[in-house]
C-alpha cells in the first residue's frame, strides 16, 4: 500500500466509525491503560508495573505521553519513570517515543514538546525544574487511543496517536482564569504559577530531552543528548537529533522529526530559538537567550544544547481559526518521526494525520484497530452465565493490551540497512526476550498468527544483517543480554509447533504414544526452508561463536551486547564458574539454549539432512547440540542445602563453582541471590527460584535431583509458603514466598504440580491464589514491572486456563476463570480456526476440574499439545467443590525418561 493511500485509508476508516454510540460496550471499555502504573506504595513506581498509559496503536512505532520526574517530591517515592508516566511526578514534557513495562536505566523520551504559559520571566529554558508542572490527578484519564491530563496551571493536554504521528491537543485556559491550585497535589511539589494573568501560549521544543536514569550509579549508561538540528517555519518545523546511552548503550540513536501546528505563531519577542552549554545532570546556571533564528544547529562533539519556542499571543486566532478575545487557546500539533530523514516524518504527518482528521477520528480509528487485531481474539461468553465477571473482564482485555504494545514495528525505518532492507519485517524494542520468550510470544503465535511470523521475520533479518539474533534490542541496537541467548528458544517453540508438531525425532519412546505427535503440523507461521536455514545458522552462530566483548560499566566480564559472552568456559568446562557474572543463572540458560538449537537441528537433521534452504545439517553438531542440553547439571550441587524453619530442609540446588570443579559456597544461599543484578551469581531470581527452572526442557531430572516425586512435591509446597522469601531488590519483589509472582524465571513454577499425576488441583489452588492475590484492574494490579507483556500474557494464560512450556509444544493446564470464552486461533491465516474453553458449574466455591474433555474425550493428563489445541473445538472443564485426582496419565514429554 503507498503511503498516499494510507492516509486515505486513514481518513474513510475514522470517518466511518463515528457512528459509535455507546449504547453498547465495545472490547475497548474494558480496557484500562491505567493497570500497572503504580507500585505498592501510594505515589510511587517502585516494584510497578511501569505501564505505558499513553497513546498508541498496536506495535506503533510512536508511543506518545507524558514525560515525569520525582525530583522535588517526598523521599522514598523516586524511581526510574521508564514509561515517562508516574503517578505524582512533575511533567517535564510530553514526548514520542516510549517503551512500556521496563525496569533498568530508561530508553527514550524522545522528540518532546511541552506547554508553557505567560510570561517567561524568571524561566530556565534549558532547566526543566523551573517550568515543569505537576498535574490534577481528578482530571487525568486514559483509554484506548487517548490520554488526557490537566497541568495545575490549567493547561489542558489531549494525547492521540498513529504508526509514525502525534496528536496532540493543548488547551491553554482564558486569560482571566486562575491556574487550578484546588486539587490535591504531593507535598513537596512546587508548581510554577505565574505572578500576572497569563496572555501567551507557549510550546517549547527542547532536542536535549530525554528520560534520564534515577539512580546516581546509573548515570554513565543514562541517555544523552550528542547532537541536533532545527529548522523553524511560523507554523511548524522539522529536524534532527542523535543521542547515546539507555538500555541497549547504543553508540548512536539518530531520530528525525516534523512538527505541524494548527495555527501560526503571533509574533512575540519570546519566540524562535535556542541554544546553551549542554550537560544531562547540571543545567546551566544562566537561561539560554530567546534569539529571532529560523535554524540552530548543534554538532557532535559541540557541548551545545539546541531547541525552540513558538508562542500564541491571546486574542488572536485560537487553534481552530476563532477570533476571540479574552478566550483560551487551543493549539494542535500533529508530530511525526522517522528514523530515514526529517522528509518521510514529514509525509507521515500528511498520510497519517491528513488536515481534514479529526481528534476524535484518530482516537476512533486506534480503537477500532485495538479491536481487530488485538482484543478481538477473545471472546467472553456472557450468555453462558448471564453476566460475565466484570473485574476479570477488565484484567482479561487490559492485559490484551498491554501485550500489544511492544515489541515495536519498525519495519522500513532500519537506519542500519538502508534500501537493501525496503519492506522487510523489523521489530526493534525487544525489551528483552529473556522476559518474553516464555509467555508473551507463545501467545502470539496462537492469538496474533501473522504479526508473530512477521516478528520471526524481524528475528532473522536483525541476523541476516547484523550477524547475531538479538536477545534484547532498542534504539535499533543489540542489548542487553541478561542471560542466555533466548531468540533460540523463540525459534525451537516454533519449530516444534509449526513444523514438527510434536518431540525432537527420537525422543517419543520418553512417554507413551500419547505425546504431541496426534497430528501432522499445521505450518501455521508459513516460515520458508530459506527461512528455517537462516534460523538454524542463527542458532549455531549463538552457540558456536563468541562475541565481541563490549565493555559494560556493571558487568565486569562485559559482552552484553549479543550472543553467549561466557561460551569460552562454557564449551572448555561444561559449566560457567565465578570469573564471569552471572554463572549460575547463564549456566543453565545456556543448557536451555542448546536444546532449542538441538531440537531444530534434530527436527532438520529428520528431513532429509538439510534445510532445503542450503545449508545442510551436520550430523554431528547436532549430537553435540544434544549433549549440551544435560550440561545443567553440571551447575547443579547436589550438597547443597537450605533450611526452612519448621518445615525441613532440602538439598539439592545450581550452585557455584571455580574453574577446578570444586563448589564455591562463599556468599551462597538458595534462598538468596545476592544483590540479583548484573555482576551477581545470579540474574533477578533467587537460587531456589532458579533451581526449579533449570531445565523446564528436562524435568525428568529436575524432579529426580530434588527428591523424587515425593521430595518435589514437598518443595513445590514450600515455595509457597509465606515468609521465607529474601528480597530480589526493590524494583522486583513481590510477596514474602521463595516463588516470586512478578519474576519471569518463577512463571511456570504454579503449573509444575502437572508433572507428577493427580496433583493438578495444586496447580489450581497456587494458580487461582496467585491471580487473586497479586492481580486486580487497579493501578497497582501487577506484581512487579510488565517486562514488555510477560506479566500480562502470564495472566491471560491464567485466565484462560492453560500454560505454555516455551520451547516444546506443550501446554499444562490450569483452570479457566470464564464460564465460557472462545480463543480466535490463527486468524488471518489460512489455519484459522476457534477454540470454545468452558468451565461447567463453576462458582467461587465449585472451581476444582472433576473431568476435563477436548471435543467430547475425556483427558486423563494435566496437558495437551499445540496439535490438540491447534485443533480447535472445545475443551470442557466440568467443576466440582473439592479437589479430584483425574490427571492420573501419562506425564508430560521430557527430555529424559521417566
Amino acid at each position: 500500500m503507498s503511503r498516499k493511500s494510507m492516509g486515505r485509508k486513514l481518513a474513510t476508516a475514522a470517518a466511518g466509525l463515528i457512528w459509535w454510540t455507546g449504547a453498547e460496550a465495545r472490547l475497548t471499555d474494558f480496557v484500562d491503560p491505567l493497570i500497572g502504573t503504580v507500585g505498592p506504595t501510594p505515589g510511587s513506581t517502585i516494584a510497578g508495573g511501569n505501564s505505558f498509559p499513553g497513546a498508541a496503536l498496536p506495535w506503533g512505532m510512536v508511543k506518545a505521553g507524558i514525560d515525569t520526574s520525582y525530583l522535588g517530591l517526598p523521599e522514598g517515592l523516586g524511581n526510574d519513570c521508564n514509561a515517562g508516566y508516574s503517578p505524582i511526578g512533575n511533567v517535564t514534557a510530553v514526548s514520542l517515543t516510549h517503551v512500556s513495562g521496563t525496569g533498568g536505566v530508561p530508553t527514550y523520551g524522545l522528540i518532546s514538546q511541552m506547554p508553557l504559559l505567560g510570561s517567561l520571566e524568571g524561566i530556565n529554558l534549558a532547566d526543566n525544574t523551573t517550568y515543569w508542572q505537576n498535574r490534577s490527578l481528578d482530571l487525568e484519564s486514559a483509554s484506548v487511543g487517548h490520554f488526557s491530563t490537566t497541568l495545575l496551571n490549567g493547561i489542558k493536554i489531549d494525547i492521540t496517536s498513529s504508526n509514525h504521528t502525534a496528536l496532540i491537543r493543548y488547551t491553554f485556559p482564558p486569560a482571566s482564569s486562575s491556574p487550578n491550585t484546588t486539587t490535591t497535589i504531593p507535598t513537596g511539589s512546587a508548581p510554577t504559577t505565574p505572578s500576572t494573568l497569563a496572555n501567551t501560549a507557549h510550546i517549547l521544543i527542547d532536542l536535549t530531552h530525554v528520560l534520564p536514569a534515577w539512580d546516581a550509579d546509573a548515570q554513565s549508561y543514562s541517555q544523552k543528548f550528542l547532537s541536533g538540528a532545527l529548522s523553524l517555519r511560523s507554523q511548524s518545523y522539522s529536524g534532527t537529533a542523535t543521542y547515546t546511552g539507555g538500555w541497549s548503550q547504543p553508540d548512536t540513536h539518530t531520530l528525525h522529526f516534523c512538527g505541524n501546528f494548527s495555527s501560526a505563531a503571533s509574533t512575540a519577542a519570546e519566540a524562535g530559538t535556542i541554544s546553551w552549554p549542554y550537560s544531562p545532570t547540571v543545567p546551566p546556571p544562566d537561561a539560554p537567550v530567546v534569539r529571532p533564528y529560523a535554524d540552530v544547529r548543534a554538532s557532535a562533539g559541540s557541548g551545545m544544547g539546541v531547541g525552540a519556542v513558538f508562542s500564541w499571543e491571546y486574542g488572536g486566532a485560537d487553534g481552530g481559526g476563532n477570533a476571540s478575545a479574552g478566550a483560551g487557546v487551543v493549539v494542535e500539533a500533529r508530530v511525526g518521526v522517522s528514523y530515514a530523514s526529517p522528509e518521510r516524518a514529514c509525509r507521515y504527518v500528511e498520510e497519517e494525520l491528513p488536515a481534514g482528521v479529526r481528534f476524535e477520528e484518530v482516537v476512533e480509528r486506534a480503537k477500532g484497530e485495538w479491536e481487530e487485531r488485538v482484543l478481538g481474539s477473545v471472546v467472553v461468553d456472557e450468555e453462558e452465565e448471564g453476566r460475565a465477571n466484570e473485574t476479570l473482564k477488565r484484567m482479561l482485555y487490559s492485559a490484551l493490551y498491554q501485550t500489544g504494545l511492544m515489541p515495536t514495528d519498525k519495519t522500513g525505518e532500519n537506519p542500519w540497512w538502508g534500501a537493501e532492507a525496503g519492506e522487510e519485517p523489523y521489530f526493534d524494542d525487544h525489551y528483552t526476550l529473556w522476559d518474553t520468550y516464555r509467555t508473551t510470544l507463545p501467545l502470539y503465535h496462537l492469538l496474533h498468527t501473522p504479526t508473530y511470523t512477521r516478528i520471526l521475520h524481524g528475528l532473522l533479518n536483525i541476523f541476516r544483517h547484523e550477524g547475531y539474533l538479538p536477545a534484547g534490542r532498542t534504539a535499533n541496537w543489540n542489548g542487553r543480554v541478561q542471560g542466555g541467548t533466548h531468540a533460540d528458544t523463540v525459534f525451537a517453540d516454533a519449530f516444534a509447533k509449526s513444523v514438527i508438531g510434536g518431540p525432537p525425532p527420537g525422543t517419543s519412546n520418553n512417554n507413551s504414544t500419547t505425546t504431541t505427535t496426534s497430528s501432522l503440523p499445521l505450518n501455521e507461521l508459513a516460515l520458508s526452508p530459506t527461512d528455517w536455514a537462516d534460523a538454524y545458522a542463527a542458532l549455531v552462530s549463538d552457540a558456536s561463536v563468541p562475541p565481541a566483548r563490549n565493555a559494560d560499566p556493571v558487568a565486569f566480564d562485559g559482552a552484553t551486547k549479543e550472543g553467549r559472552g561466557a561460551l569460552d568456559e562454557w564449551r572448555a568446562l561444561g559449566f560457567l564458574t565465578r570469573n564471569h557474572t552471572r554463572s549460575l543463572s547463564r549456566g543453565v540458560e545456556y543448557a536451555q539454549n542448546d536444546f532449542a538449537v538441538w531440537s531444530v537441528g534434530a527436527g532438520l537433521l529428520d528431513n532429509n539432512n538439510t534445510t532445503d534452504g542450503g545449508v545442510v545439517v551436520d550430523a554431528d553438531d547436532v549430537a553435540t547440540w544434544r549433549r549440551r542440553a544435560d550440561w545443567w547439571v553440571g551447575q547443579w550441587n547436589p550438597d547443597a542445602e537450605a533450611e526452612l524453619e519448621g518445615v525441613g530442609t532440602f538439598r539439592g540446588f545450581v550452585g557455584a563453582r571455580d574453574a577446578d570443579g570444586r563448589w564455591n559456597l562463599t556468599d551462597y544461599d538458595p534462598r538468596s541471590c545476592g544483590k540479583c543484578g548484573w555482576g551477581s551469581d545470579i540474574y533477578e531470581a533467587k537460587v531456589w527460584e532458579t533451581s526449579f527452572a533449570a531445565a523446564p526442557h528436562d524435568m525428568a531430572k529436575v524432579v529426580e535431583l530434588m527428591g523424587g516425586d515425593e521430595g518435589f512435591l514437598r518443595r513445590l509446597d514450600a515455595s509457597f509458603l509465606p515468609g521465607f522469601g529474601t528480597s530480589v531488590g526493590a524494583n522486583n519483589d513481590a510477596g514474602s514466598a521463595l516463588f516470586n509472582p512478578g519474576n519471569e524465571p518463577s512463571f511456570a513454577t504454579p503449573f509444575l504440580y502437572n508433572y507428577v499425576p493427580g496433583n493438578h488441583w495444586k496447580t489450581v489452588n497456587q494458580s487461582r491464589a496467585i491471580v487473586d492475590t497479586f492481580y486486580s484492574d487497579a493501578r497497582n494490579g501487577y506484581p512487579g514491572n510488565i517486562d514488555s507483556g510477560a506479566l500480562p500474557s502470564w495472566l491471560i494464560f491464567n485466565l484462560i486456563g492453560f500454560y505454555p512450556i516455551a520451547g516444546q509444544p506443550l501446554y499444562l493446564l490450569g483452570t479457566p476463570r470464564f464460564s465460557s470464552l472462545t480463543l480466535k486461533l490463527f486468524g488471518g491465516t489460512p489455519h484459522a480456526t476457534r477454540l470454545q474453553i468452558q468451565a461447567v458449574n463453576m462458582t467461587v466455591t465449585s472451581f476444582y476440574p472433576q473431568r476435563v474433555t477436548l471435543n467430547g474425550v475425556a483427558l486423563d493428563r494435566a496437558w495437551l499439545s499445540h496439535a490438540e489445541i491447534a485443533k480447535g473445538g472445545k475443551l470442557v472443564f466440568e467443576m466440582g467443590a473439592e479437589p479430584a485426582k483425574w490427571d492420573v496419565g501419562d506425564r508430560p514429554w521430557s527430555l529424559s525418561s521417566w
